[in-house]
């Protein structure tokens, strides 16, 4: 994911052409390393992101919504102290850098007019948000730099800002002409660095080309992406170097983002990419802002979750791990227990055979009277017998063994099965985690774990972070954003998101004629379509199974088995786990979970 320079650049530009003048109206900070500025630009209303996640760092415009936490952190609050209100001076970047600035004239607390900047640095793990007052000094920032961290410069309040650290020894890409390119190229052959690989020679001699840039050119002037640098065509190098740089120098953009044979965003660029041919869809967005949004959000999305919900995971593979363990364990002995009959059998014999035997014998040869054949002769059987017993203790104690096996043994089962149970209920919170959308989902999910017995888990290695106040408020106001679709033919369909959810669903909003659908022997969501007593056409409950089947952990499967019956049919046990339910007199539908057709019919 190649924010580099360049691209860093092209949005730099965007925003200016955009925002030059917009009054910062709102200000939200949904992650700990996201902002965003609600903008009033000239009657239009724009929403500005800001983000230093490590690895998914930008900015740009989104028309992506963010669920905001119930209380802003104090970033947020110090950022709303200073901007809100004021107007966006300029925004450009700090030299041909991943860092970019934006003034910002707004007023004191007295009502005097000042200037602030935020400053955002793109850096990977670096990456940061700061407020900068009129005198450049940091007010404040997502992540302080302080004098223990062996970094070349600080960042701390009261500390006067400093630029990143130029890259040493690369000269400046936008400035260099072609005298001194060809003039540094035939320097650096000469050398002996012929033998590197074009990209890589770019990338290590000039300043701000991502991987896939310093690709693009090599391709462009070599038809190979990485080509030795002594067999290049050195006009036709910087032909194409110049190319792009030279747009880029004289602020001429085109956003495009490329798909893979699967429909998946690969990668994106300021500028066309065609290293890859036919393995790979290049399409050419309306905007930067669009482009971003197309690549990030989704993966913004799944990595927030993942984040948010760490705590989770690990209880719950913690857990599945331990009894996985524990059933392997039971399993070896419930696989001793399979003698036990052997057990009744010594007790039968010796108890057969008492005459014969006498206190002080070590074993016993008796024919087994159960097995005689048509001459009346049976097999003989060894029988262990303790020394220092009498025949009639041996017996007893045979019979002891027995009642302790069988005994063993349906406890075993028992404890197998109920241990089966609770990793199948652990495998439905997983599939509650891929389909939770924000913290309001996770925070169902925390309150279905306490429910469930977890969440004094939860509490006693996290924290009390299982007892949110999000957790509170919604299971006193027992409100759920159920996810809602409409039928081809116009049935209104609603589908769970997590077990909570789905009891929610099942038991209370549906009415007994209603169809529930849900995918055949794993996890999944509840999924239900409002018909009533009608009898919807053949495409309705396709579309409905296919829902089901969508927000399944059968998603990925070919023909994924959806079972569907009416809500009458369905029961709940009672002391059962949230989403646990039984139902009889179904029907099954083998579909195919398509996510075009779960968007198109998506309300």
């Amino acid at each position: 994911m190649p924010f580099d320079a360049g691209l860093t650049a092209a949005v730099t530009k965007e925003i200016s052409d955009k925002a030059a003048g917009a009054r910062i109206d709102k200000i939200y900070q949904p992650e700990r390393d996201i902002v965003v500025l609600s903008l009033k630009c000239g009657g239009e209303n724009r929403k500005l992101l800001l983000s230093a996640v490590a690895g998914m760092s930008r900015f740009g415009f989104t028309e992506n919504d963010r669920e905001n936490p119930a209380e802003p952190p104090m970033f947020c609050m110090l950022l709303r102290k200073h901007l809100v209100g004021g107007h966006i001076m300029f925004v450009k970047q700090l030299g041909f850098e991943r860092a970019v600035e934006i003034g910002i004239s707004s007023h004191d607390e007295m009502g005097f007019k000042s200037e602030k900047s935020l400053i955002v640095e793109i850096m990977g793990t670096y990456s940061n948000i700061i407020l900068l007052d009129e005198k450049r000094c940091v007010l404040s920032a997502i992540r302080y730099v302080d004098l223990s961290v062996k970094a070349k410069r600080q960042i701390l309040p009261g500390f006067p800002y400093e630029l990143p650290p130029v890259q040493e020894g690369k000269l400046d890409t936008l400035v260099v002409t072609k005298e001194e390119f060809m003039e540094k190229l035939s320097k650096d052959i000469s050398e002996g660095f012929g033998e590197n690989a074009v990209d890589k020679y770019l990338i290590s001699n000039y300043r701000g080309l991502s991987p896939l840039i310093a690709r693009e050119i090599s391709f462009r002037a070599t038809k190979q992406t990485t080509f030795r640098l002594a067999d290049t065509d050195r006009e036709k190098l910087w032909f194409n170097f110049n190319e792009i740089y030279g747009k880029v120098s004289d602020g001429v953009f085109e956003p495009y983002i490329l798909y893979d044979k699967d429909k998946r965003p690969m990668e994106y660029s300021f500028c066309e990419i065609r290293q890859y041919g036919l393995s790979a869809i290049c399409i050419k967005c309306d905007s930067f802002g669009e482009l971003l949004d197309r690549f990030c959000f989704e993966k913004d999305r799944n990595e927030s979750i993942k984040r948010k919900s760490q705590d989770i995971l690990k209880l719950l593979s913690a857990a599945s791990a331990r009894i996985t363990k524990k059933i392997s364990l039971q399993e070896k002995d419930l696989a001793e227990c399979a003698g036990r009959d052997k057990l009744k059998l010594y007790g039968d014999l010796i108890t057969a055979y008492m005459y014969m035997l006498k206190k002080g014998d070590t074993e016993a040869r008796l024919v087994d009277y159960n097995e005689l054949d048509e001459n009346g002769n049976g097999k003989e059987v060894e029988v262990p017998l303790e020394i220092n017993l009498t025949p009639a203790q041996n017996a007893q104690k045979y019979y002891k063994l027995y009642s302790k096996a069988k005994t063993r043994e349906i406890q075993l089962t028992a404890q197998i099965k109920a241990g089966r149970e609770e990793l199948e209920y652990i495998d439905t919170i997983f599939d509650s985690l891929t389909k939770a959308e924000g913290e309001k989902d996770i925070a169902e999910i925390r309150e279905e774990l306490s429910i469930s017995g977890y969440g004094k888990k939860l509490e006693s290695m996290f924290g009390s972070r299982s007892k949110s106040k999000n957790a509170r408020k919604q299971k006193m106001k027992k409100t759920y954003d159920l996810m809602e679709f409409r039928s081809s033919s116009g049935y209104r369909i609603l589908c769970g998101k997590n077990n909570l959810q789905n009891d929610y669903l099942t038991t209370e909003v549906a009415d007994k004629f209603d169809m529930w659908f849900h995918v055949k022997d794993m996890p999944g969501s509840h999924t239900v379509m409002f018909c009533g007593k009608d009898e919807p056409d053949a495409k309705d409950y396709t579309e409905a199974a296919i829902i089901a089947a969508y927000y399944s952990k059968g998603k990925d499967m070919p023909g994924v088995p959806v079972d569907y019956t009416r809500i009458k049919n369905v029961k709940k046990p009672s002391g059962s786990k949230p989403g646990f339910v039984i139902y009889e007199t179904n029907y099954t539908a083998y579909v195919t979970a398509d996510e075009d057709v779960v968007n198109k019919l998506k309300v």
